[in-house]
Order: structure tokens, then sequence, then C-alpha cells
């Protein structure tokens, strides 16, 4: 009878240590954006990535070390869907782009979006993480705020609302989507998500109409 192989725990025989460090932030990436950091541990990384704990503890001393890394991770993709884009010309094509970047990320990396989520909500729960985080979303309310402040003075946007306002508004329901996708939708549905919400921000969406008078009103 043919035995079956099963993969062995431990750091993998002749593997690179960059990649296994790799390895070990993804791991912790799942186990951070599913359990919250307080509730993370090494052991459920260990897990995760199909090794030893020890052997995560070879590459982070400690979890805030390894929460950091993934942190820095994170960003570094999100700041990457922010200047993808930033190359585009035209407000409507700008936000069409982000949107479609965020999505993507939850669509390809569901355990990045997650945990960018998580960590967002982690740091308004604990005073210590917040100063661990930092401002996650400060570089994606940057962009949101030169691309409508560029709108205006080029009279593409005529608004009454602030741009504060109309810049949290918009990074609501970037990261509502992101987090729609990674938790809760499949690629048909998030498909339809992003298509509907490019469409309602170029007004094409919907049309809104008022309501026909009802008959009763109108014998009156």
């Amino acid at each position: 009878m043919e035995e079956i192989a099963f993969p062995r725990l431990g750091r993998p025989r002749g593997a690179r240590s960059n990649v296994t460090r790799e390895r070990i932030v993804v791991a912790a990436s799942g186990v951070f954006g599913e359990l919250g950091y307080h509730a993370a541990t090494f052991q459920a990384v260990a897990a995760r990535a199909h090794l030893t704990r020890p052997a995560i503890n070879h590459y982070f001393a400690n979890k805030q070390l390894l929460y950091q890394a993934v942190l820095n991770r994170n960003e570094s993709i999100l700041d990457n869907a922010v200047e993808l884009a930033r190359m585009e010309n035209g407000l409507i094509a700008r936000l069409s782009s982000v949107i479609y970047a965020f999505a993507q990320l939850g669509e390809e990396n569901r355990t990045a979006a997650a945990f960018a989520v998580t960590a967002v909500l982690d740091a308004q729960r604990d005073p210590e993480l917040r100063l661990l985080v930092g401002d996650l979303q400060g570089p994606t309310r940057q962009f949101l705020t030169e691309s409508l402040t560029e709108a205006i003075k080029r009279g593409e946007l005529v608004t009454t609302a602030t741009i504060e306002d109309l810049t949290e508004t918009l990074l609501a329901l970037l990261w509502g989507i992101g987090f729609y996708i990674a938790a809760l939708g499949d690629r048909d549905e998030s498909a339809a998500v992003i298509a509907n919400m490019q469409a309602l921000l170029a007004n094409r969406l919907w049309q809104l109409r008022s309501p026909a008078p009802r008959a009763a009103e109108n014998g009156e």
C-alpha cells in the first residue's frame, strides 16, 4: 500500500530565510484578521503556516513584532492601490480605480483585507494598540482629499458638502467594500457590487423621479 506523505512541521528544509518569514507574515495576517490582536497566538500562527512555534519565535521574538510586520506588509499593499489610482485622469476614473483595487485586494488577498479592517477596529478599542497601528487609513484619506480638491478646482465636481465630509463618506465606502468582499461576497456578487458602485459614482446607476399621485389623491 502506497504511503501518504504528510507535510512536516518546522522550518522547510533548504528554504530561504525571507521566504519562510513571508510565509509566517501571511499566516499571521489571516490569524490577526480573524481573531484580532489579543486573541491571536503564536500557536495559531504556527498551525496556519505549518511550522512549529519555535520556528515562529526564530523570526519574531514577540507578538508585537509579528503584528508590526503584518502591518508593514498591509500598508504596502494599500499604498500600492492608491498609487495606481493616482495615475488615472479625472475624479470618476480615480475613484473607480481605487474601488477596483480595494475589491481586488479582497478577492485575491482576503487575509490582507480582513486584517486591515480588524486592525482599524482593534485600534479604536485599545489605546496602546492605536499607537502601534497608527493611521492605517491615512494614505487613502489623503488620496481622496487630494482627488476631491483637484476635481473642484477643475470644475469637474460641484457640491455643497465639505471636502472633509465627502472624504469620510468615500473612505467608509471603500473600506466597507473591502470588508464585504473579504468576508461575505463571492466572485459574482463582488463583480456586481463593483460595477454598480462605479455606475453610481458616474451617475449611471439609476434615475430618481417623483412618484405619481395616487388615484385616491387625484379624486379629492
